[in-house]
């Protein structure tokens, strides 16, 4: 009986951290559409498929809600850039590859990646102390790999750290979901972050003198 029970238990948990983690992935579709302050708990719980009610036993508010939320934009982020920052290859091939995550990033969580943008770039005031501090966790690839490159004589560059977020600004350019319209053309992930190392590389000059 003793084990029934324990298997029992466990069924539970998994069961509440699924819905727990589904709350979450709508509660992001929610502040990203429509920010903190004309998101809806109730609707978020009844887009969960649970009672109004019971959002309160996962949440115990609604800013709660939305911090656990931002956190997991940290995570998934950190995530993304550990299995790159991971391998075993070139620095411009990791490059690529987080290129390459970021836009594939955007393709299955477009949600977390609109409330990411707005702290990594646009500076949004909600709980700005907490969610400065969550953000504080949050690992930048991109000026990883240029200040390494940059020590190692593989890029030219005084300000590696201010590089890397330039590069990271024109992927950002590149993502449809942070596009108020449809500004840039529909291209694979690994199109976009091939022209961009190709930016990187050679830049815009052609190679002729200029005027």
């Amino acid at each position: 009986m003793t084990g029934h029970l324990q298997e029992r238990e466990i069924t539970l948990d998994d069961s509440k951290k699924l819905k727990r983690e589904k709350i979450i992935q709508i509660a992001a579709k929610e502040f990203a559409e429509k920010g903190y302050d004309a998101a809806n708990i109730n609707e978020i719980a009844v887009l969960s498929g649970i009672g109004k009610g019971s959002i309160y036993l996962y949440f115990k508010t609604k800013k709660e809600l939305f911090l656990v939320t931002m956190q997991t934009v940290v995570d998934k982020f950190n995530e993304a850039s550990q299995s790159v920052m991971n391998l075993d290859c070139s620095l411009m091939d990791k490059l690529k590859l987080c290129l390459e995550s970021l836009f594939k990033f955007d393709d299955e969580y477009a949600p977390f990646i609109i409330l990411w943008s707005r702290y990594q770039f646009q500076n949004y005031p909600d709980f700005q102390d907490e969610v400065s501090e969550i953000f504080k966790g949050l690992r930048q690839p991109f000026c990883e790999i240029l200040k390494e490159g940059a020590e190692k004589g593989i890029f030219k560059t005084p300000h590696p750290e201010v590089s890397g977020y330039l590069v990271l600004s024109m992927a950002c350019m590149l993502i449809p979901s942070l596009q108020p319209k449809n500004l840039v053309f529909d291209l694979p992930a690994e199109e976009k972050a091939q022209f961009l190392i190709d930016f990187v590389l050679n830049g815009l000059a052609s190679g002729e003198k200029r005027e």
